[in-house]
């Protein structure tokens, strides 16, 4: 029992002492913690410090053997206020961010966390009846090399597998909610209504610069955002129109592309057919912000920074969509045209 009473010792103020150290490198996320759990905002800047001072004091608490029992008392009472707040809070249909372990993982404070911290004051509780186990040194003392390196191993595998379910866990959540979004966004039509204001964006050009969309609006001309992919059939046929498109039109249209995949996949497709202003995504992150569900489409941003157009999309729809603007822009001002 003495050995099952260290390691619960060893375990809590492991805790103790992320959720500590982890809080004081986000005191501001604590403060609002704190405060969204029904503290007072004048108490709740004070105890953004004084309670991962706590924690860590209790993690040392811990290991120190004449006061490991009060450690483990101190441990007790914190995670019972802990387990308090959160009862209070799901009580009142509330679930407020945890902020249990700072920006290392916070999650809604719910029933699993309910469930978490009720475990772990259970076995505060145990050391606090029980008492504390023997010195950490002592053991070490009375142990051989190997049953030292055994133990850290097996310490080693449970805390890697502990980390590894955090992590499966809160990726599960994420598919969840990119699912749920996908779902949303397919019942929304394509594109974005025209005269909304047009998502700003900072991508990387293939020659080491940054384009960003007020960059390209600020050569005064209405810019036409072409989204594409490296390995697109329909997009390669595409590409030799637009290095034609951008050499002739140069002064009356800013045609950009903005491509997926890396930088090296796309410049040899760029240089081969002459075309500038080449962008690319980290993702589809900027085809999603405008709604754009597949590619070769275009759509136009007139200069003041509006959408101007619906998507259009194959070879011939976008270059009836280049021709329309080269009219619209010739016939009205975009900013009377696209509000």
């Amino acid at each position: 029992m003495a050995t099952l009473a260290l390691a619960v010792q060893v375990l809590l103020a492991g805790v103790f002492a992320t959720a500590g150290i982890a809080k004081l490198l986000d005191r501001p996320g604590s403060r609002r913690a704190l405060a969204d759990f029904g503290l007072a905002e004048r108490l709740a800047r004070p105890g953004a410090v004084a309670l991962p001072v706590a924690e860590l004091a209790t993690a040392l608490a811990l290991l120190a053997e004449p006061i490991a029992r009060g450690g483990a008392i101190a441990a007790l009472v914190l995670l019972l206020a802990f387990v308090a707040g959160i009862v209070r809070a799901l009580a009142h249909g509330q679930a407020p961010d945890c902020h249990c372990f700072g920006q290392v993982h916070s999650a809604p404070a719910g029933r699993g966390t309910l469930a978490r911290n009720a475990v772990l004051a259970v076995l505060a509780a145990f050391v606090a009846v029980h008492g504390p186990g023997r010195p950490i040194d002592d053991w070490l003392a009375s142990r051989t090399a190997a049953e030292v390196v055994a133990t850290g191993s097996g310490l080693a595998a449970l805390l890697l597998a502990a980390a590894a379910w955090v992590l499966w866990r809160e990726n599960r959540v994420l598919r969840r909610d990119l699912a749920t979004e996908r779902e949303v966004s397919a019942l929304l039509p394509p594109g974005l209504p025209i005269g909304t204001r047009a998502p700003g964006f900072s991508l990387p050009g293939l020659r080491g610069e940054t384009l960003t969309l007020d960059s390209l609006r600020g050569r005064g001309r209405p810019v036409a955002l072409v989204f594409a992919d490296p390995y697109c059939g329909p997009c390669q046929l595409l590409l030799p129109e637009l290095g034609r498109w951008q050499a002739a039109l140069a002064d009356r249209v800013t045609i950009a592309v903005l491509s997926t995949g890396s930088l090296l996949e796309n410049r040899a497709p760029a240089q081969e057919h002459g075309i500038a202003d080449v962008l690319v995504q980290q993702a589809t992150e900027v085809m999603d912000a405008y709604r754009v569900r597949n590619t070769p489409t275009a759509l136009i941003v007139s200069p003041d920074g509006y959408v101007a157009s619906g998507p259009a999309a194959a070879v011939f729809e976008i270059e009836e969509l280049i021709r329309l603007t080269l009219e619209r822009h010739a016939e009205a001002p975009w900013s009377d045209a696209t509000r």
